[in-house]
């Protein structure tokens, strides 16, 4: 099946913000060698971009079910998070773990609502501090819902991180909306973190994508599943040893690299591929700052950027092979 009309505007519409969070976080202000990096990495993100587009999947009609499981994720989130104190990305694997389980064989949901539910998660994920009210987060958990339902099998599957993507879109939109009706709320900012324990955030999220992507592919866990037990676990005990700033900053890590593992093998196909994905996400990671910071979905942003990069570098990989080898490239 070739995408439509539809699956190019909704295309677009995702393209437009990914481009919009990364000009804002990597481009402005960026020093001159990290802006080369940037640019470079831009690059073949196009045609990884160009790469996926093309062989995405025509847009299904949304389902119900999508929007409540979005509605129920983020308000579960929100809940463990603000009313019972549990750290907000163990609150988030919790739920992902959650729907993971009922879309096990003879469960009540499938694959795609338990996606659905996840991205709900992260628009839940909200510290206490946060004062934007339930009704806001719940509206914007729903519409990520809603937009999962359509973006998720159709608009570049298979690629790590859109769950994230989907839920900053939603989240954008709804939050400026409650912002300019006068229910303020405040990000909270990445921990300012320096020196090795910095400079960890690329190998954890290296690690992270490929457990993941190891336990789809070998042990056949749905994805809910495998991002969310090893999360569960990671980010657990680094709650629990109260590392302080640097806790925060590899737990983020390992959460959004592990995202990055639900890639499929037609987007990336090996271990190696996915390790320079992991890497180049971490590496993203070091250097994120401006209005962003804090925002729901950048972290998967970022991932899905670093996702579509690889795709870039191995498709002009295999043109090169190929062309030496005398062979088309599918």
């Amino acid at each position: 099946m070739r995408p439509t009309a539809v699956t190019y505007a909704l295309g677009a519409l995702v393209l437009a913000s990914m481009a919009v969070m990364y000009v804002l976080s990597f481009v402005l202000g960026a020093e001159p060698l990290p802006l080369i990096a940037v640019v470079a990495v831009s690059i073949f993100a196009v045609i990884g971009t160009v790469v996926a587009l093309r062989t995405s999947l025509p847009v299904p009609r949304p389902r119900g079910v999508d929007a409540l499981a979005g509605f129920i994720g983020s308000i579960a989130t929100l809940f463990l998070a603000r009313e019972m104190g549990v750290p907000v990305l163990v609150a988030g694997a919790l739920v992902g773990i959650g729907f993971g389980v009922a879309a096990l064989p003879g469960g009540p949901l499938d694959d795609q609502a338990a996606g659905a539910g996840y991205t709900g998660a992260f628009v839940g994920l909200l510290t206490p501090d946060i004062t934007l009210s339930v009704a806001w987060v719940v509206l914007a958990g729903t519409v990520a819902g809603v937009l999962w339902s359509v973006i998720g099998p159709a608009v570049f599957q298979g690629v790590g991180g859109r769950m994230g993507v989907v839920g900053f879109m939603a989240s954008s939109g709804i939050y400026a909306l409650a912002a300019l009706l006068g229910d303020e709320h405040n990000a909270t900012l990445l921990p300012q973190v320096d020196g090795m324990a910095h400079a960890a955030v690329v190998p954890v999220g290296a690690a992270a994508a490929v457990i993941t992507c190891t336990l789809m592919r070998d042990a056949g866990w749905g994805f809910n599943l495998a991002s969310g037990v090893p999360s569960l676990a990671v980010c657990g005990v680094i709650a629990m040893s109260d590392m302080g700033a640097v806790g925060v900053v590899l737990a983020t890590g390992w959460f959004g690299g592990s995202f990055l593992g639900g890639s499929s093998p037609v987007r990336i196909r090996s271990a190696g591929w996915m390790i320079l994905a992991g890497g180049v996400y971490g590496a993203f990671m070091l250097h994120f700052e401006g209005p962003l910071q804090g925002h729901v979905g950048v972290v998967g942003v970022t991932g899905t950027i670093a996702c579509l990069s690889v795709i870039g570098v191995e498709r002009l990989v295999r043109v090169r092979l190929a062309a030496r080898g005398g062979r088309a490239v599918a």
